[in-house]
């Protein structure tokens, strides 16, 4: 038995077991690209969810406007009673413009628009248009 051990030791202690400096250097190789692929991805998906995030506050400042403008009624419906405005919300500057075009698309009928938009932090100009239509 203890010749077996003997010879176990041996063998162990003779053997190349372990990686190669050439195998760790193209495994670091592959890691690190894989790595900044990740990155580039979480960027973007970074800057969707910031762009997302910008829409739906555009969205619900524009729609905020467009039900007082609803709520007003036919006749204070007027461009007059809505100027333009700024909103900010989460950081970001919005601002508010309403047309509101008299007999369209018929007559004894309104269209109002509601306009918002902002400017994003790479100086790329958003918008978003909201309409509705009114009718006496």
């Amino acid at each position: 038995m203890d010749m077996l051990n003997q010879d176990l030791r041996q063998d162990f202690a003779t053997s190349q077991y372990g990686f190669t400096l050439l195998e760790v250097l193209v495994a670091i190789v592959i890691l690190t690209i894989g790595l900044l692929g990740t990155a580039g991805l979480t960027t973007g998906v970074i800057r969707g969810n910031h762009y997302s995030k910008n829409i739906t506050s555009a969205t619900a400042a524009g729609q905020t406007l467009l039900e007082s403008v609803k709520s007003s009624g036919y006749t204070n419906a007027t461009s007059a009673n809505f100027p333009n405005d700024s909103v900010i919300m989460g950081g970001m500057t919005f601002i508010r413009t309403t047309t509101i075009t008299n007999s369209s698309p018929a007559a004894n009928m309104k269209t109002v628009s509601v306009t918002v938009s902002w400017t994003e932090s790479n100086n790329t100009a958003r918008s978003v248009n909201l309409q509705t239509i009114l009718a006496e």
